[in-house]
């Protein structure tokens, strides 16, 4: 039997249809398809490269079952260069450290400059005259903040930045960030060498101005704006210097726009250009060529802040159609940036004035509560005194709503600045693992009190300790008349009453009486807060506690007995309790068990019951014919159509 060719074989998928004559793709004919596409993707799989392994993998040899691993490559490293040299990554700058923030300064200086030069030389011809001097000048300044720009990019090289919350150091990954950045790109084109023109066009007026591509730096005076904004002890008076002048350089620039306007359309051709109403200091009209630079200048900048202030007094209307244009688009100009200006400044001076007004709203609402009352007007004068007090003291301040935004670690060490000192000198926490007192430090709150105002009263419940943070405190007796102590600063009181020392004499109760003398301030710990700590150092609640009982025997305010009762007490509840805890585990291990036995048979009789109700409707479809019964003992028949009226009734049938 000789074996058919390619086109006879797929010949062979179709044959003759019946009744019609069209063609059907045969079971057999599918099987060799299904055959050929599996060997054509056998052979690509196999003809295809397969993928390099890194380092790490390895290589299964399924014959042998062995397993050989490869040759590990050494590691490139990031900071080699080429010819041998090796990039420090010590080099690198930080964004916001306080090196590249003094480059700043110095690179928008040379900005600084070239904005404030740049025009006044275009338009003024005597800033570009040879006998005086200037233009050696000019020359050599110009020159020194091209170098400046130069050093700034490799600067910008050299700055890091972040990727996944670390500083990236490598310089080939530097070095690709910058590139591929939009300062690079204008970087480059503020260093574009306009000053080859002078070669053909001379370095007089208006050629000066092929140097404006220099204020394509201008990003980074942004910068250093934003990061001196960051660093100023009062951002709202930072931002309105900023503001005025940055007013005072948009009048400058119009300024000398006004006199360039001036000298293309000839100075002193009419009253509209230069010197226009400056002429009463001169005896005719044609003196004004004898002006110094210095008279010229301040006019037309006075000029330029009556038009951007849009405040017009003995202003010559224009007479020409330059004339026109010109004037139209500086009263346009104008009213745009008052308008910025005027909201900018109110809302600065809105922000300035907010703190103050929500302080007073506050006042106003306990003025209120208490006329309400109808409060006495000594006490109405003891709550003017203590908000006179907090704002002069500037405790208005929230310090858990102000630092709720930063990290847990951060606000753990500016906690850690501010109150680990006192913590440090209460004697009960002397040598204490630090880690706890930075746990505690977090937890102090801080607690005023006015004169006259009882802290703790003798034989009250210990609930908190306090730390005397600002002011004067007096141990009296219960009548208020005797003074036993005074606590200053720095003083620690309260403590052995909320750490419940067994036998104590006091119990948990306080023994003095305090109240404060003047204004004090205060930090609280809390019992609970306390006892939150301890749970997780079991090492430093030993130790507070033996040290706690040894200051209470020094004093001989302890009771032996008692304490041994108690602790004995104390070792069988905490026995008990663990009993009590490894109990409530196992139960709970076989609670879990039996609730994932209870879901796993729920989910099965699910699955059965399932099964059950598609074979019932599968038998019910297949007898629409055949008339069955309800029940063994029930004689009636059920049609086709009372079968579905059952099945929808969910009536359960028995076959």
């Amino acid at each position: 039997m000789s074996i058919p060719s390619r086109s006879a074989a797929t010949v062979r998928f179709f044959r003759p249809g019946v009744g019609g004559g069209s063609a059907r793709l045969t079971f057999y004919g599918l099987a060799w398809a299904v055959r050929m596409f599996q060997s054509a993707r056998r052979r690509r799989n196999q003809a295809a490269p397969e993928p390099a392994a890194s380092r790490d993998q390895v290589t299964v040899d399924h014959s042998a079952e062995q397993i050989v691993p490869l040759v590990s490559q050494p590691d490139v490293d990031p900071f080699l260069l080429k010819w041998g040299f090796r990039f420090n990554p010590n080099w690198v700058l930080k964004p916001w450290s306080k090196w590249r923030f003094r480059w700043l300064i110095v690179v928008s200086l040379a900005v600084l400059y070239n904005l404030l030069i740049i025009f006044p030389r275009a338009v003024f011809e005597q800033l570009e005259q040879d006998d005086g001097g200037y233009r050696k000048a000019w020359i050599v300044l110009d020159y020194i903040c091209d170098f400046l720009y130069v050093c700034d990019m490799f600067i910008n090289l050299l700055t890091g930045f972040l990727d996944n919350g670390v500083i990236v150091r490598e310089p080939r990954r530097l070095w690709a960030h910058y590139r591929t950045s939009r300062k690079f790109k204008l970087d480059l084109l503020s260093l574009f060498p306009t000053d080859l023109c002078f070669i053909w066009t001379g370095q007089g007026k208006p050629y000066v101005i092929l140097r404006v591509n220099r204020l394509l730096r201008m990003h980074r005076l942004n910068e250093t704006i934003y990061r001196a904004e960051s660093r100023a002890d009062s951002p709202i008076f930072y931002r309105i210097a900023v503001l005025l002048a940055v007013l005072a350089i948009v009048t400058h620039i119009n300024g000398c726009l006004y006199y360039f306007v001036s000298s293309e359309i000839g100075v002193g051709s009419d009253r509209w250009v230069y010197p226009a109403t400056a002429m009463w200091r001169h005896e005719n009209a044609t003196s004004h060529i004898d002006d110094t630079m210095w008279e010229k200048w301040i006019f037309c900048t006075y000029w330029s802040a009556m038009m951007l202030t849009s405040i017009l007094p003995n202003m010559n209307n224009p007479a020409t159609t330059g004339e026109f244009v010109f004037h139209i688009m500086d009263i346009l100009v104008g009213v745009l940036l008052y308008a910025t200006i005027v909201a900018r400044i109110s809302g600065m001076i809105l922000n300035i004035s907010k703190k103050r007004d929500v302080f007073r709203g506050k006042e106003e609402g306990v003025k209120g509560y208490l006329q309400l009352h109808k409060v006495g007007s000594d006490m109405d004068s003891r709550v003017v005194k203590w908000f006179d007090y907090i704002w002069s003291t500037k405790q208005d301040l929230d310090e858990e709503s102000v630092l709720t935004l930063l990290p847990q670690k951060l606000r753990m060490e500016i906690a850690r600045f501010v109150h680990i000192s006192v913590l440090q000198k209460v004697q009960l926490f002397h040598g204490v693992d630090d880690q706890f007192l930075e746990e505690l430090v977090l937890k102090l709150k801080f607690v005023p009190f006015s004169p006259g105002d009882f802290i703790c009263r003798k034989g009250d419940i210990g609930r908190q300790m306090y730390v005397v943070r600002r002011g004067k405190l007096n141990v009296v007796s219960d009548d208020g008349r005797k003074i036993f102590a005074t606590l200053g600063a720095g003083t620690v009181f309260g403590e052995l009453s909320i750490l419940n020392i067994p036998g104590s004499r006091n119990g948990n109760r306080r023994t003095a009486n305090v109240c404060a003398v003047g204004y004090a301030d205060l930090f609280s710990l809390s019992k609970e807060d306390l006892w939150d700590a301890l749970g997780e150092y079991p090492d430093v609640r030993t130790s507070l506690l033996e040290r706690a009982r040894h200051i209470l025997k020094r004093d001989d305010l302890i009771d032996e007995q008692a304490a041994v009762q108690s602790m004995r007490v104390s070792r069988d509840f905490a026995k008990v309790s663990a009993q009590c805890e490894t109990s409530l585990d196992i139960l709970q291990q076989h609670m879990q068990r039996f609730m994932d036995d209870y879901k796993g048979a729920f989910g099965e009789l699910n699955l059965d019951l399932q099964e059950m109700e598609t074979q019932i409707k599968k038998m019910a479809k297949g007898r629409k014919k055949q008339p069955f019964r309800r029940k063994k003992d029930d004689r009636r028949l059920y049609s086709a159509g009372d079968i579905d009226i059952l099945l929808e009734e969910d009536v359960v049938f028995r076959f």
